[in-house]
């Protein structure tokens, strides 16, 4: 059986509607408060005529990555793990949180699956581990920390997090680790890229002059099955359909949904904000971190997992279409209730 953690969130729910596609036997750790609405939905808008069978053949189990005891009862039968669950968020103030969910919880599921002996584990880790290298035009799974770079909160706890990961493989535990950009998926309309969509369709938009990563949902929960279900073990991938600007993806958002071009913030304004918001008593704050994520235009490579699997991505602007048409659903749905 394989354990899932983080199933309810937009990446671990495509990562279960993949296992459960392949008829694998599949448990999803699930908090006490956490709704599986998400799930069900992504489900039903995947796999209309046999949904129902495929959400049915889940085995949900109430735990907690921080709470050891609660996880020695969801390892119980389990031969390989997919770590999911995580916190993301930019803002420094949850810095404390991100350290303890991504890097704790992180430690004690690898401690368990050390001392359970579990075949493989899946780690969901993000290109923002990764940094500029500046004798290499592209950026690959072969970047080094740079420890002298600004890096926000998340950033930190991602690569904590992923250190843990590789003292677990040195311990014996075989591993896999990808390192997604920005998931594009439908479902959890309301938090992480989710946001991507409601920021375009107000009555005015504005994007910065930095260049990132893009991948779909779907293609994230397929590689990682697939690299689970191989003999390859201790290896990461950077998982990046295209690298596109802020101003490609907002223009092209802006369009389907017939809203007017967003207009460009320059770096200079970007940067006076990013100054004011950390002197003035706000409560969003732009970190020097987060003001070169929005200005810098890296260029990630996906060669090695092209490569490796002979992997076809979805095309970003295919990817940007089919999600922000559900979001119009959703939107529908929720102006009328």
């Amino acid at each position: 059986m394989i354990l899932v953690t983080g199933g309810t969130g937009l990446v671990g729910s495509y990562v279960l509607l993949q296992l459960a596609r392949n008829k694998k036997q599949v448990r999803a750790l699930i908090r006490n408060n956490a709704s599986k609405e998400e799930v069900y939905n992504l489900f039903r808008l995947y796999e209309p005529k046999q949904y129902q069978e495929l959400y049915d053949s889940l085995q949900w189990m109430v735990g907690d990555i921080l709470n050891v005891l609660s996880l020695e009862e969801s390892f119980v039968g389990i031969s390989q793990v997919y770590h999911v669950a995580g916190k993301v968020s930019f803002e420094e103030r949850d810095s404390k949180q991100l350290y303890k969910i991504n890097i704790e919880g992180t430690k004690n599921l690898v401690n368990l699956s050390i001392e359970k002996k579990i075949n493989k584990f899946c780690f969901i880790s993000s290109i923002a581990v990764l940094d500029q290298q500046f004798d290499q035009p592209e950026i690959t799974e072969e970047a080094q920390w740079n420890f002298k770079a600004p890096h926000s909160s998340y950033a930190c706890s991602k690569y904590g997090a992923e250190l843990e990961v590789w003292r677990g493989a040195e311990e014996g535990l075989p591993v896999i680790v990808v390192l997604p950009g920005i998931v594009l998926g439908s479902g959890n309309w309301e938090r992480s890229s989710g946001l991507l969509y409601d920021m375009a369709l107000r009555d005015k938009a504005f994007y910065p002059s930095g260049v990132t990563g893009y991948v779909d949902a779907e293609d994230v929960a397929e590689i990682c099955v697939r690299l689970m279900d191989s003999s390859i073990n201790n290896e990461r991938y950077i998982l990046v359909s295209e690298n596109v600007s802020y101003e490609s993806v907002f223009q092209f958002l802006r369009n389907y949904f017939d809203r007017e071009p967003a207009k460009e913030i320059s770096n200079f304004r970007l940067g006076k904000l990013a100054f004011l918001s950390r002197i003035l008593p706000v409560k969003r704050k732009i970190s020097k971190a987060v003001f070169y994520a929005l200005t810098g235009k890296p260029q990630y490579s996906n060669k090695k997992i092209r490569e490796t699997l002979s992997f076809i991505f979805i095309p970003c602007e295919e990817s940007l279409k089919f999600h922000a048409g559900n979001y119009l659903q959703y939107k529908q749905i929720k102006d009328n209730d």
